[in-house]
């Protein structure tokens, strides 16, 4: 596992982590036994208790909420971890993995008409015109463009829920790691067809204004803990693609769970994940109630 470095400074890249930050949202967040943002685990032959919260990893400035019961819970721990790297490394990996290669836009993968459809509403909706439009987001990959726009319709600044949990992790001496490379999560990228995005980007634009609310409802519904009701968001931006949903999160949750383990036995551990890694069947609660580990939800305010 490699130690993370990270700066809770302003960042001109931060966009593109933003982009494949929402991702966290995507697949079903129903639990079937209670609902929080925040779990204990113990049993097992743990010897002491860890926690693992889902986050959506980023959130409008004024929306952006963390629960006192996860930093007093993350301070009784000795080792704090995230998915991946959150350093400049992981920005250039990053950005490589949201753009097209040189050469390449989305007019090589979209039809004249839904380009011209797409280049039209991103006028309307946002004031870009098209030569600001093929100069700043054309050669985004469909998938980050229909996240980034849900990002340009707050008309705010954000925060990043990895990087201000990593930043208390540091100030109180905690040890930190990350459970992957960034090369691993952009190559779960690679995986979703690039005809399934165009497609998944063209809904985007044609439910743009449902889209916008139900982000809106999950900034609200996220720190009461009403997870079931987040699911409503879970349709954007991949439309549940049963290849994304298994290279994407299943196998990065089963690569996990050994390393998870792992942790939780030496130390005691608080383990960031973005949300829609928790639930599912095989979802990292469910990987580690079948490994016999007790998982318990802690109720915040």
């Amino acid at each position: 596992m490699s130690k993370p470095q990270t700066s809770t400074e302003n960042n001109p890249t931060l966009m593109k982590k933003l982009v494949l930050s929402l991702l966290a949202f995507i697949p079903s967040l129903l639990f079937a036994q209670g609902s929080s943002i925040l779990w204990e685990v113990s049993g097992n032959n743990l010897t002491a208790k860890s926690y693992l919260m889902g986050t959506p990893k980023f959130i409008g400035e004024k929306e952006f909420y963390l629960p006192e019961e996860a930093t007093s819970r993350l301070l009784k721990c000795t080792v704090f971890t995230v998915e991946d790297q959150v350093d400049h490394h992981a920005q250039h990996e990053l950005n490589k993995a949201v753009h097209f290669a040189k050469g390449k836009t989305l007019q090589s993968v979209m039809s004249k008409e839904d380009y011209e459809r797409l280049v039209a509403f991103f006028q309307s909706e946002f004031g870009i015109d098209k030569k600001a439009f093929e100069t700043h987001y054309a050669r985004l990959k469909p998938l980050a463009l229909s996240i980034t726009m849900t990002r340009l319709s707050l008309k705010e600044k954000v925060k990043f829920y990895d990087i201000e949990l990593l930043a208390v992790a540091k100030k109180n001496n905690l040890t930190t790691y990350s459970l992957e490379s960034i090369e691993r999560e952009a190559a779960a990228l690679e995986k979703f067809p690039m005809e399934d995005q165009v497609k998944a980007l063209l809904h985007s634009v044609d439910h743009f204004d449902v889209q916008k609310s139900e982000y809106q409802k999950l900034m609200a519904d996220y720190p009461k803990g009403k997870l079931e009701e987040i699911f409503a968001y879970t349709l954007h931006p991949t439309e549940n693609n049963p290849v994304f949903l298994e290279e994407f999160y299943y196998k990065r949750n089963e690569e996990w769970l050994p390393k998870i383990e792992k942790m939780m036995k030496e130390n005691a551990s608080f383990i960031a994940l973005g949300i829609s890694h928790l639930e599912a069947d095989r979802g990292i609660l469910q990987l580690l109630r079948s490994k016999g580990y007790i998982l318990t939800p802690v109720p915040v305010q």
